[in-house]
């Protein structure tokens, strides 16, 4: 008798680690990662965010025409090149179509873009001044489909191919080039390849934390093939590196911009601290412009010379240098006229090289 009871209890513990088992497989969610892409940095990017998170879960890679329904998945990430300072139109057109589905979803988005450096700001002949690289432009897409709220953003920097970009492409190239104010080294083709390694590693580990629940994979520069693989855009450069971001501590002054660049370690709210503790020490009207979990753009305001000014500030964190916050400021007023603003700029940048050591 006991012998016998003995062993429907074992039956038992062993149905019940079945079933708890299959329980775990139950729950294992379906993802699906839809791209858009023209020359295929995009597509090589969604199998590199695959492969992070894991050939072990189901994670489909599909192109936009492939994509009948969403229903089947329990969470969607989207992936777009970057036109026009934004994701492509199918793109938007892919997220009106399924609207209401995406909603009750985890959502995720990532672009493959241009200027990585989210303390960007652009100023156009003819308009105003605004954020520009990496996440910020994802900004329109949130604003324009406000009731899906991703889980993670990420803007990984650009990929392309000189000699195979179309006419239209060639231009845009041409032009960013023309139209970039800060004097850096390179030009428009600079901007174009610019893909960080690191925000792709760091944008598929964060699905697995803040979607899958699993634990950060480790040893993520095992998938950088996807990333070598790629031609570099100046192709007739062999001595061009893939990535040459710009240095944290830089000052560059034209008779078009004063433009200084600085970073010191801590969060986006010391930043916003330490600007506060400058604007008010300088006597300057801090006014935000546009804020966002990762970076904010201020109209620092103040009159010299009975002549108002505006110092175009951004405090931002980047995916690549965790625990650290970077600076920008600019000035787009003519050098006769600028020389307090350029004071009360390196006063700032004082403030921040002190907290750094």
């Amino acid at each position: 008798m006991v012998e016998y009871v003995k062993r429907i209890l074992l039956v038992c513990c062993v149905v019940t680690a079945a079933a708890s088992v299959s329980s775990v497989h139950a729950v294992e969610k379906k993802g699906l990662l839809v791209h858009a892409s023209i020359y295929g940095s995009t597509i090589e990017a969604s199998y590199w965010v695959k492969a992070i998170i894991g050939h072990e879960h189901h994670l489909d890679v599909k192109a936009l025409p492939q994509v009948i329904t969403v229903e089947p998945y329990d969470y969607v990430i989207i992936g777009s090149l970057t036109r026009n300072e934004k994701p492509v139109e199918p793109i938007y057109e892919f997220v009106e179509k399924f609207r209401a589905a995406l909603a009750g979803k985890e959502v995720c988005y990532f672009l493959t873009c241009g200027d990585t450096d989210e303390t960007m700001v652009l100023k156009v002949p003819g308009q105003d001044a605004h954020l520009i690289g990496g996440r910020n432009y994802l900004m329109d897409m949130l604003q324009s489909f406000p009731e899906i709220k991703p889980v993670v953003i990420a803007g990984f920097g650009g990929r392309s191919v000189k000699p195979t970009l179309n006419l239209k492409d060639s231009f845009m190239v041409w032009l960013v080039g023309k139209l970039a104010k800060e004097g850096e080294v390179g030009g428009g083709l600079d901007i174009w390849e610019s893909l960080v390694p690191e925000r792709v590693e760091a944008f598929a580990n964060e699905v697995r934390v803040k979607v899958l629940g699993l634990g950060p994979r480790e040893n993520v520069e095992q998938f950088r093939g996807y990333w070598q693989s790629l031609q570099p855009a100046s192709l007739a450069d062999p001595s061009k590196k893939k990535f040459d971001p710009r240095p944290f501590d830089y000052r560059h002054s034209t008779d078009r911009i004063h433009y200084v660049r600085a970073r010191m370690p801590g969060t986006l709210d010391d930043g916003i601290a330490l600007l506060d503790t400058w604007a008010r020490e300088a006597g300057i009207d801090l006014r935000e412009q546009v804020k966002n979990f990762f970076n904010v753009y201020y109209h620092g305001v103040k009159s010299y010379g009975g002549k108002e000014m505006t110092i175009h500030v951004v405090p931002s964190t980047l995916p690549e240098d965790p625990g650290s916050v970077h600076f920008s400021f600019r000035s787009y007023d003519k050098p006769d006229n600028r020389a307090g603003v350029e004071t009360d700029i390196d006063r700032a940048a004082q403030m921040i090289t002190a907290r750094s050591k």
